[in-house]
């Protein structure tokens, strides 16, 4: 489901993909409930809640996630700018990865962004599999991504 910017699971929903991108890959892994549970408990969760929160409320970012039993299990936003939107951030949480739930979290992001008017929806996969994922959503390579570091 598309979050609003007071859902009271806001707070896991951007914690969660914290926790994803920590254990990277697509194989089950060990971080589960308990331990969104402690990572939630972190002050800089709240700081990013608000940040996301204000992004929602001003239409600079949509947020959708899965949710089971009042666990956020997977979530992702997009970022929309004019008619283009860029999925961004969607993680699952470890422990339940491997039950498609990044697809219908990218799949409700893609459709909220072209009911809101996005003509064009993008996104950068992570590695070779995580492409195969997104192709089952109809995504198809267009190009490459580079990457410019500051100099040190």
């Amino acid at each position: 489901r598309v979050f609003g910017a007071a859902d009271p699971l806001l707070r896991p929903a951007v914690t969660v993909p914290m926790l994803a991108f920590a254990a990277p890959g697509t194989a089950v892994g060990e971080a589960g409930p308990a331990e969104l549970a402690v990572a939630e408990q972190d002050p800089a969760s709240e700081g990013r809640r608000l940040r996301v929160a204000g992004m929602i409320e001003s239409g600079r970012t949509a947020l959708a996630a899965a949710v089971r039993d009042g666990v956020v299990l997977c979530s992702g936003q997009y970022v929309p700018v004019g008619d283009v939107a860029e999925v961004v951030g969607v993680g699952t949480l470890p422990s339940a990865r491997r039950q498609g739930l990044a697809l219908a979290v990218t799949a409700a992001l893609v459709a909220d962004a072209l009911a809101r008017g996005a003509r064009t929806v993008f996104l950068s996969a992570g590695d070779e599999d995580v492409a195969r994922l997104y192709a089952r959503l109809g995504f198809r390579s267009a190009g490459t991504a580079l990457i410019a570091d500051r100099p040190l």
